[in-house]
């Protein structure tokens, strides 16, 4: 492979558009685009504030060390003072945070600083219940020093979900590498059975969720059993119910393959996400 460095204020970028070709802004070449070397929150503002500012931080911390990447310095802090002088009228925003390394180079790095991307849109209110969900056996979320991290190589959760848009389905449950329980396609999972809570451990490869983390703190605080293991797709067929997290709050399956559970919320869960 070619490892030569270039000086990305050398190179002519050029891109099509339904105009034909033109020449694209200096920003629009970068290690995100190019490498998908990065990584991302997504995060809720609501009522003058991101819900759970502190742990969407240290994530940031901990993926930026895993990557080797040296955050630019901006915080939490920072955008949400941000978002309350230019979108003052607004109450439920979602916001994602990309951060990539800057510079270009090829596979290897010409800098380990950081470069910041912040996108913000209207919040959307996921579906409380998901009448249809699936198993994949096709998608498969694999092992890395870094697979607990929210990185920008997300190509196996967009493929999960195009397959799931295929198939009709409001959710896929996806497996790691040894066969066991991982996550759903944009969100964790839990299952209950018999009042004691089961989530798939970060040895499944899963993204250690903000969401997730959350919930799992309230059940210790409410004193509930919660269980982090490694599971067979038997466990989901035996459960009483089945819910997905995610940042946005949590969401549970009415059927998964042919086996259905309650859609009851769960108060000590539902308190989580007001």
């Amino acid at each position: 492979m070619n490892e030569h460095q270039t000086n990305g204020n050398d190179t002519h970028i050029l891109y099509y558009s339904p105009n034909g070709f033109r020449k694209a802004p200096n920003e629009s070449m970068n290690r995100a685009a190019l490498f998908g070397d990065g990584m991302f929150e997504t995060m809720v503002f609501t009522d003058g504030s991101i819900r759970f500012a502190k742990e969407h931080g240290e994530r940031l911390k901990t993926g930026a060390k895993a990557l080797h990447i040296t955050l630019s310095g901006l915080s939490t802090e920072d955008i949400e003072e941000f978002v309350r002088q230019h979108f003052p009228e607004k109450t439920d925003l979602r916001i994602r945070w990309t951060v990539f390394r800057s510079g270009l180079g090829k596979y290897t790095p010409l800098t380990h600083e950081a470069s910041d991307l912040i996108h913000i849109q209207d919040l959307d209110r996921p579906l409380k219940v998901k009448r249809k969900a699936y198993v994949s056996k096709t998608i498969t979320i694999y092992p890395s020093p870094w697979s607990h991290c929210k990185t920008l190589n997300a190509l196996p959760y967009v493929m999960a979900n195009v397959e799931r848009k295929e198939r009709d389905m409001d959710e896929v449950i996806l497996l790691d590498d040894q066969g066991f329980v991982s996550e759903a396609g944009s969100a964790n999972v839990f299952w209950v059975k018999e009042n004691v809570f089961y989530t798939p451990s970060l040895t499944c490869n899963c993204i250690a969720g903000v969401g997730r983390r959350k919930i799992i703190e309230a059940l210790d605080n409410s004193g509930i059993p919660v269980i982090e293991g490694q599971f067979s797709t038997k466990e989901l067929s035996e459960a009483e119910q089945v819910f997905t997290s995610n940042v946005t709050g949590v969401a549970y399956l009415a059927k998964l393959e042919d086996w259905s559970y309650k859609t009851t919320p769960i108060p000590v869960v539902e308190r989580v996400f007001v």
